[in-house]
């Protein structure tokens, strides 16, 4: 799933690929799986903070945006610093407004806020909020890769091995596990 096709060599797009893979193992798909239940019920508004400080980041480039980077901007750390920049005070105000108008109404954009109406979120459209210098509206979040954790995954983890029956290769399921636990063992020794 994460393996950086092509070019499996190249040692920054396996970097990439394993701290996509770290974050959508722990808070992506755990997000969208949640986002999922909740909306049957009640309104969900989804987001995604894509937005990377320029000058106030600490973390290295190739990064991205870091999570909890977002932490400053609902209680309006950047209008006051002046390490932040206009597009970084600008999406702060925008955050303030939604969560107040959210508080306020149940609805984070009964307004148009920056010209831009949140579309609910539900397990059919997937609607998020990309939340950038210019905030859009998109769909489906990585859906191959959501729906590897939250759907096949799972299957996955239910299939029993019969470790005293042989495999069809000939070999025998211990052994067959063993030698995949092994590669799984030097895979990650390589990558780090």
């Amino acid at each position: 799933m994460y393996t950086p096709w092509p070019d499996n060599s190249d040692k920054y797009a396996l970097r990439t690929q394993l701290v996509d893979l770290i974050g959508d193992k722990m808070f992506v798909a755990p997000s969208h799986e949640v986002a999922d239940i909740h909306s049957k019920y009640a309104p969900v508004y989804m987001y995604e903070f894509a937005h990377r400080p320029k000058n106030a980041s600490i973390f290295a480039e190739w990064m991205g945006v870091v999570h909890g980077e977002n932490v400053p901007f609902p209680f309006g750390i950047p209008l006051w610093f002046p390490r932040y920049d206009a597009a970084d005070k600008n999406v702060s105000q925008f955050i303030m407004a939604t969560y107040a108008n959210f508080a306020k109404t149940g609805d984070p954009t009964p307004q148009l806020v920056s010209g831009i109406s949140w579309e609910k979120y539900n397990s059919t459209h997937r609607a998020y909020l990309r939340v950038e210098a210019k905030p859009k509206m998109a769909a489906a979040f990585a859906p191959r890769r959501m729906a590897f954790w939250n759907d096949y995954h799972p299957k996955l983890q239910q299939v029993e091995f019969d470790s005293k029956k042989e495999v069809v290769c000939g070999g025998s399921a211990g052994v067959t596990m063993g030698m995949l636990s092994y590669i799984a063992f030097v895979m990650v020794f390589v990558l780090f």
